[in-house]
């Protein structure tokens, strides 16, 4: 991914980045990567801090940096993936919304990402290889060396 992204910093691990979205107003961004009940399965999510320090998930900020924000998250999964190579990371939109964003994002950098990813989608409860022009529930990214990429 060639866009521009924000600079983060680089907290828990790696398991916790935030950084700032400049646009009509300054907003602070949490990326985070939570454990889940399933062994080496992160959940990825994105939310503001709000200035209490409460996450909101669902806020639409609509700061006009669409394209920088997920190129910062593409970023931050990199440096995370540095740290847990042998992990899967999963997530999807809070909305369906969001999740089409997603799905268009990847669709639009997928020889780029395939370099080093293995890209797969959830659809019915099935994971499949990522193709353009499906309908996704969500996304499951690992690197090219995980055991979901052998099989």
């Amino acid at each position: 991914m060639e866009e521009p992204f924000y600079d983060f910093r680089i907290l828990n691990d790696a398991l916790r980045f935030e950084f700032e979205s400049i646009g009509k107003r300054k907003l602070k961004k949490l990326i985070l990567f939570s454990d889940t009940t399933i062994p080496n399965l992160y959940q990825l999510s994105l939310a503001d801090i709000n200035e209490d320090g409460s996450l909101d998930f669902l806020n639409v900020s609509n700061n006009n940096d669409r394209n920088t924000i997920l190129a910062t998250v593409f970023q931050t999964t990199s440096i995370f993936f540095d740290n847990y190579p042998e992990a899967l990371i999963g997530f999807t939109g809070s909305t369906e919304e969001r999740t089409q964003l997603y799905q268009i994002a990847i669709a639009r950098e997928l020889p780029k990402l395939s370099e080093r990813f293995i890209i797969r989608g959830l659809k019915n409860d099935m994971l499949e290889p990522f193709m353009r022009n499906r309908n996704y529930e969500g996304f499951v990214i690992s690197l090219k060396n995980t055991q979901l990429s052998k099989n």
